[in-house]
């Protein structure tokens, strides 16, 4: 979330970001449920302050996979949908996890 907020931040978008398709690191999920958490969940809580909105659907432990940097931190790239086919048959592991939009309430909306 913390490179999310950056992102749109300084671009004036909002970014939509589908949590079914962002790739986490093998049993994060589990982990968190038994309570594993990083300061980097609760620091980019903070950084990120009320910009984020999460829909229903997004399970609390997603949301602080999401938030922590160790768990989702994989690189985070915004490409024009045509530059963005070449980008993903050309980088293995690569994949669209959202959209750009034009700016809203927040600047990042997870569903």
């Amino acid at each position: 979330m913390g490179h999310a907020f950056e992102l749109a931040k300084a671009s004036g978008v909002t970014l939509n970001i589908d949590s079914k398709t962002v790739p986490l690191l093998p049993d994060v999920l589990e982990l968190i449920s038994q309570g594993m958490l990083t300061r980097g969940d609760k620091n980019n809580r903070i950084y990120v302050g009320e910009t984020v909105a999460f829909h229903r659907g997004v399970t609390p432990h997603m949301q602080s996979a999401l938030f922590d940097p160790q768990t989702a931190g994989g690189l985070l790239i915004s490409l024009r949908a045509a530059n963005a086919e070449v980008f993903l048959a050309e980088v293995a592991d690569a994949r669209v996890i959202g959209s750009v939009v034009a700016k809203s309430d927040h600047l990042i909306e997870v569903s």
